[in-house]
């Protein structure tokens, strides 16, 4: 398996219409977010404005967590509906999304058709750890990246005599070495909160 960690020196940081975004990973590398040619994006976003209306996505579903404070949305002209902080939720990108609530997000896109994936968070007292196949569903282990987001505290992940640690801000992103074909060792792997109260974000995905 191999680790990269990235810190925020290295995100491409933009500007919307609502706040800032900071984003931490789009696949392939030639592709770009504004011609819309990614098949996954991971980014996080603050959302600054009282209301806001989410851009139209739709070639991509979307995932989507507040890591602090919580959003009301509504799709498609629907009633409003709370997403309290670290709530997970799974849409289609082509929906009208409006959402109320100021807040810092983590998102994740895959593109319909070629690439599938999912997120999810946690959150760890200092000293506690758990084995990172015990956070996903098993087919997570086939994925091709594999993102962990320190939002808070700082985390480390262990296997075989090696560490990697995450600190607030940071990601590691893990995927196969080159000719691995047994993917990703998450039963082997163990994360281990360094610090009080660490939150974390995850994200994985592989092509179709």
């Amino acid at each position: 398996m191999k680790v990269r960690k990235r810190t925020a020196k290295d995100y491409r940081i933009s500007r919307w219409s609502g706040g800032e975004t900071r984003e931490f990973l789009l696949f392939p590398d030639s592709a770009s977010y504004a011609g819309r040619d990614f098949l996954w994006r991971v980014s996080s976003a603050t959302v600054e404005l009282a209301e806001s209306d989410f851009t139209p996505l739709p070639d991509y579903r979307r995932f989507l967590t507040p890591l602090s404070g919580a959003l009301r949305l509504s799709q498609n002209g629907g009633a409003f509906r709370a997403l309290g902080a670290l709530e997970v939720l799974e849409f289609d990108g082509g929906a009208e999304t409006k959402s109320r609530g100021e807040v810092t997000d983590f998102n994740l896109m895959l593109r319909k058709g070629e690439a599938t994936g999912g997120m999810t968070t946690a959150v760890l007292a200092a000293g506690e750890s758990c084995r990172l196949a015990d956070l996903f569903p098993a087919e997570a282990a086939e994925s091709e990246a594999l993102l962990l987001y320190c939002y808070a505290g700082a985390a480390a992940l262990r296997r075989a005599e090696k560490e990697w640690v995450a600190e607030v801000g940071a990601y590691l992103l893990l995927s196969p070495e080159e000719g691995e074909t047994a993917g990703l060792p998450l039963a082997d792997t163990e994360l281990l909160a360094v610090a009080e109260h660490t939150i974390l974000a995850f994200a994985w995905m592989r092509r179709l």
